[in-house]
């Protein structure tokens, strides 16, 4: 299955909290958000997906039928037991809490200590979380969630819900 390069990740405040993807899945289902199952955790975007993200620019290319083997924004579903740190080749170093140096781990480099993730800013490019949603084919910054998407997120939830833009 085609796999895109650029993705918009959207991603509970709590690291460690994960949602229940069935139950999530069928309220942004009802909100139009995604639509059709593509595989067990892939969806194709419903008819207000275009209203729950607002993208910038005069005129994005959004590919939003699903394609064999070219781009197409898609939708997934992801949760683990424990939490992952998610980075791609964008990557903006954050700085250590200690030494204040960059950093690109979640262990410092220069003074060995290690981090807190909740505390390090990797400004919209890295998270660590053990549940997420991936918006497949968006470019970085090209799109964001609307105040209603992420209020519906916190809602369903009780969590709030942040932004992150991946390059692999």
């Amino acid at each position: 299955m085609w796999q895109a390069e650029f993705k918009l990740y959207l991603y509970p405040e709590d690291f460690n909290h994960n949602f229940d993807k069935k139950r999530l899945s069928l309220s942004l289902k009802e909100q139009g958000f995604i639509d059709k199952v593509l595989s067990p955790n892939r969806f194709s975007v419903g008819d207000r997906f275009l209203s729950l993200l607002t993208f910038m620019g005069c005129s994005p290319d959004v590919e939003l039928e699903p394609q064999i083997d070219a781009p197409y924004c898609y939708v997934e579903f992801n949760t683990d037991t424990k939490p992952h740190f998610i980075a791609g080749s964008n990557l903006k170093k954050a700085r250590c809490s200690h030494c204040k140096k960059d950093v690109s781990m979640l262990s410092c480099e220069h003074c060995q200590q290690t981090l807190d993730p909740a505390s390090l800013n990797w400004r919209k490019t890295a998270f660590y979380a053990s549940s997420w949603i991936t918006v497949g084919n968006i470019y970085e910054l090209e799109a964001i969630p609307s105040d209603q998407l992420l209020a519906f997120l916190q809602k369903e939830t009780a969590m709030t819900w942040k932004p992150a833009y991946i390059r692999l």
